[in-house]
């Protein structure tokens, strides 16, 4: 959540009826802070930094935000201030210049709509900090503006991250096969399905098969129904789905690899499977 970065600004409209531009400051401080969130924003800080310069008695910068409210009011688009506009201490001008690729980056990647509140922070946060880099007097005020932009920037650029990628879907996957059977069934063919989907997202992956068997039986004729279980599969996604044979492995475990153990010449229906998983 944002938090308001208030102590540099000195709030109240007495400061609005000094000096000769009492009349521009005072529509500034009755316009309304209306339109998108980035508007308002800007309408409401600019605002306060036109209070803050009146209240000092800075005229020409307080005449120059309360421009810029009834500006963006009026509906214009109100672009960050130019640090070639300020005369600012050479020691400032890398980390402003720095400040100012991160704010039109922002701006360039919606920031005024997808994160319009932090963005307007940060815009007003700018300007801000360039008017009180100029006059180099007030470090607690050059702190706080440069403070303000910093929160600002980092919000809107967070929110503005794309979110990170869904995790790769590589399986494992299984399929099961009745005693004695290397047949595929419905059940087995969705299965084959999801995994192929998940093999055509994941660009350049290899499909892994491996057959298994159970105990019931001789070792040697169930390492043969493991290849033939494993070949079924294997002809689903090179034959019928037309994966290309070099991005499909197989395998035939035997009973090697239980996924129940079980003594020997047993029956257990989890371990009659094939284990389909993508790699790369």
């Amino acid at each position: 959540m944002l938090s308001r970065i208030t102590a540099y600004i000195v709030v109240g409209t007495a400061a609005l009826a000094l000096g000769g531009c009492a009349s521009n400051l005072s529509d500034a401080q009755m316009a309304e802070a209306t339109g998108s969130d980035f508007q308002m924003g800007l309408i409401e800080g600019y605002k306060k930094l036109a209070d803050m310069e009146a209240a000092e008695a800075d005229w020409q910068d307080a005449r120059y935000f309360a421009d810029r409210v009834l500006a963006v009011a009026g509906g214009a688009d109100v672009m960050p201030e130019s640090p070639s506009a300020r005369a600012l201490p050479a020691d400032a001008q890398l980390e402003v210049e720095i400040a100012q690729a991160r704010l039109e980056t922002i701006l360039d990647d919606g920031g005024r709509d997808k994160a319009g509140t932090a963005t307007a922070m940060a815009q007003v946060g700018f300007d801000c900090w360039l008017q009180e880099l100029e006059e180099n007097f007030q470090p607690d005020d050059i702190a706080n503006c440069k403070a303000m932009f910093e929160e600002g920037a980092s919000a809107a650029e967070e929110a503005l991250r794309p979110p990170p990628p869904k995790p790769v879907d590589k399986g494992p996957w299984e399929i099961y096969f009745a005693w004695d059977s290397a047949a595929i069934d419905g059940a087995a063919q969705r299965t084959i399905n999801t995994a192929y989907t998940a093999h055509r997202k994941f660009k350049g992956s290899t499909v892994n098969i491996s057959g298994h068997a159970d105990t019931s039986g001789p070792s040697k004729y169930n390492q043969k129904l493991s290849e033939m279980r494993a070949k079924a599969v294997y002809e689903v996604f090179t034959l019928d789905l037309l994966v290309p044979e070099d991005s499909v492995s197989m395998k035939a475990m035997g009973e090697d690899g239980l996924a129940v153990l079980t003594p020997d010449n047993t029956r257990e229906v989890l371990n009659r499977r094939v284990v389909i998983h993508l790699s790369k």
